[in-house]
């Protein structure tokens, strides 16, 4: 591989890192956004009267703003937290492969031995369960 190829190629997936990372962070205060304004719908949940069908809240969706059930609008911002915990985890997954082939273009063994240290996967609770049961 010719030097010029060779450097433009280590630059376009650094900039990709970069990208990736500004992407995670953004997911991250959208992700705080989402459960602050969860915290207030159970808060305002718990004041109502229990499965009160009177119990409305505004939601605000892009442009506009509707009035929505208080148990609609919790789950919709639930269903909305799911997807962005998978969107950080889909980014940060892409980070470490895209670390890991820096590191090998760029010759660079430490850090080609972190990025293989992040890949480690942590134990669910039941694997802990399963092992502590031995």
């Amino acid at each position: 591989m010719e030097a010029v190829e060779y450097q433009a190629k280590v630059e376009a997936l650094a900039e990709d890192i970069l990208t990736d990372k500004q992407l995670a962070i953004d997911y991250d205060r959208k992700r705080q956004e989402n459960r602050e304004a969860l915290r207030g719908l159970r808060e305002q949940s718990q004041k109502t009267k229990p499965n009160s069908i009177l119990a409305t809240t505004t939601v605000n969706m892009g442009d506009f703003f509707i009035q929505l059930p208080l148990p609609k609008a919790q789950k919709m911002m639930e269903e909305a937290q799911a997807e962005l915990d998978k969107a950080i985890d889909d980014v940060r997954q892409r980070l470490k492969a895209k670390v890991k082939l820096l590191g090998e273009l760029e010759g660079d063994e430490k850090l080609v031995s972190t990025a293989k240290a992040m890949d480690l996967k942590s134990v669910s609770g039941q694997e802990l369960y399963g092992i502590s049961r031995k």
